[in-house]
């Protein structure tokens, strides 16, 4: 199944892949391996997540304090949030 990015979820992407490479070169490049790994699950199984407010899914990534919150349809895993775990919970809701 295909895994998209909304515009939003893309942005906080970014910005934390360039947080991390600020932190300590090479971590940035961890973080893009961290989702990288989490997209490929969501494309094989786009139900695995945790059920989250307002139908959508929360996948956890493996060594970063960060979820991919999504929706899925039949076609398509749209990723709308990259969520840290301890900052604004549900600052997405309005984007569903």
């Amino acid at each position: 199944m295909r895994v998209e990015f909304a515009t939003p979820a893309n942005s906080e992407f970014l910005a934390v892949i360039e947080y991390y490479q600020l932190e300590r070169s090479g971590l940035g490049g961890a973080f893009i391996d961290d989702v990288e790994s989490a997209v490929q699950l969501l494309g094989d199984f786009p139900l695995i997540g945790a059920p989250a407010p307002s139908g959508a899914r929360r996948m956890h990534l493996r060594r970063f304090p960060y979820s991919l919150v999504y929706k899925a349809t039949t076609e398509v895993v749209w990723i709308v949030a990259v969520e840290h775990h301890n900052r604004l919970p549900g600052f997405w809701r309005d984007r569903l």
